[in-house]
């Protein structure tokens, strides 16, 4: 009985192993890969479109006695823009991004002007319009998360505002007067704030959404007589010419809101999240 019982022991231990070494070893799982998100280090080159409104703010005096015609007035104006760049940014801490760039911008912002300038009656109106722009400055941003950046930034910029053609509105129907308020460009600075959001379907396509406001220093300008009208005889130097010699003394300010498409040429491909 006793020999029996081992053959059968021997038997069922025997069975076990061969059926445990019939058996495929249990595969052991790779861990998963790192998960990797946008490298905001790197240049870019931007276009896109917005909308812009001024404000200019301006008196006129008599260049010869100093008195004032008209003092503290305020014209309005607004308008569409398109608007174009490039910069580099570097991203460090994970979360924090800094970076220049440049932009140009070349707009349709007008409105009405209204002036006086002696001999022309009472007042005289003409169209004041922003034709261009550019900017150069620096942007610091944080990452809300690994595809959204939040950002603020600042620099140098100059605009430009075309001659404005004045007409006499003490007659009926806007009677030319011949007298021009020359271009000016005006030097400034500005301030603003955007966001920028990574597109996970195309590498290094991104779309910024930003508001800016730019404050001009005051510049004077003096009118011209530029072709013959009801004021004006023809052209001549200003002051030969009742009211050529007052001076319009303009102070601009400019703010946009835009929206653009950024391609970006990453320097070292997408990152590893610390997030």
């Amino acid at each position: 009985m006793k020999k029996l019982a081992l053959a059968l022991a021997a038997t069922a231990a025997f069975a076990g192993s061969a059926v445990a070494a019939d058996l495929a070893a249990r595969p052991m799982k790779a861990p998963p890969p790192p998960v990797t998100v946008t490298n905001w280090t790197g240049c870019y080159i931007s276009a896109g479109g917005g909308y812009g409104i001024f404000r200019v703010n301006h008196d006129e005096r008599d260049g010869i006695t100093g008195v004032n015609n008209v003092q503290n007035s305020t014209s309005g104006g607004d308008g569409w823009l398109f608007t174009g760049g490039g910069g580099c940014d570097y991203q460090f801490n994970n979360r924090w991004v800094v970076g220049a760039f440049a932009d140009g911008t070349w707009s349709d912002i007008r409105g009405d002007y209204m002036t006086r300038v002696l001999g022309v009656g009472d007042a005289a109106i003409g169209q004041l319009k922003s034709d261009w722009s550019w900017a150069a400055g620096a942007r610091v941003g944080y990452l809300v998360n690994p595809s959204f950046l939040t950002y603020v930034n600042a620099g140098f910029t100059q605009a430009h505002f075309k001659a404005v053609s004045l007409t006499n509105i003490a007659f009926s129907g806007g009677l030319a007067t011949g007298i021009q308020i020359p271009g000016q460009t005006f030097d400034g600075f500005f301030v603003g704030t955007g966001v920028e959001y990574a597109f996970d379907w195309l590498p290094g396509l991104f779309v910024r959404s930003e508001g800016r406001a730019a404050w001009y220093s005051r510049k004077d300008v003096l009118p011209t007589c530029v072709s013959a009208g009801s004021i004006c005889g023809g052209p001549a130097p200003p002051g030969i010419i009742s009211g050529l010699s007052d001076v319009d003394s303009r102070r601009p300010i400019v703010y946009t809101a835009k929206t653009e498409l950024v391609y970006r040429f990453n320097w070292g491909g997408p990152v590893v999240a610390k997030y």
